[in-house]
């Protein structure tokens, strides 16, 4: 359903901008919209499934593990209220989550920039994620709602940009 990919980059590129423009409330109130955004991410991957038949690669149930990281949105917004322990499960989300990205970049058939413009993407977000479990404050959280700005936009295009390229790459080969 290209409707729901073009919906979801729209919806995901405004929130990037959003996010950019108001960083600072975002993290004073990180608890919130972490929470929120892991729900969102784990229902728009279930949506996702049902609507276009995806099958996640990473363990063959996609399913459940969008439902257990939307139950953990949940969970964050209604049950944890320490800035810490907010900042170190996104950090082990982000890690988790980029993980299961560079599993799927050697998997999968990405045009060639795409994977390394990916590849490279996740590897910061590791590295700044390691840092924000080792030392949970709001410099490192903020620092990294920036690379969340950029996965935002990069999760929601990366899927248009590579079908569009590879269109594009066999229409030049007739």
């Amino acid at each position: 359903m290209k409707i729901f990919r073009y919906s979801k980059l729209g919806f995901y590129v405004i929130g990037a901008i959003l996010l950019f423009i108001f960083r600072e409330f975002f993290v004073e109130n990180l608890r919130w919209f972490i929470g929120g955004l892991m729900m969102l991410y784990g229902s728009v991957a279930i949506l996702e499934i049902a609507l276009e038949k995806v099958k996640p690669i990473y363990d063959g149930h996609g399913f459940l593990f969008n439902l257990i990281e939307a139950m953990l949105g949940l969970v964050i917004l209604l049950l944890i209220e320490e800035y810490a322990t907010v900042c170190i499960i996104w950090a082990v989300w982000s890690i988790f989550r980029e993980s299961i990205e560079l599993r799927e970049i050697l998997a999968r058939k990405l045009h060639t920039i795409l994977a390394i413009v990916s590849f490279l993407e996740s590897i910061a977000v590791i590295v700044l994620s390691v840092l924000l479990m080792m030392s949970p404050g709001e410099h490192h959280a903020l620092i990294h709602s920036y690379l969340l700005c950029i996965e935002l936009i990069l999760t929601a295009s990366i899927p248009i940009l590579n079908s569009f390229m590879f269109k594009k790459s066999d229409k030049t080969l007739e």
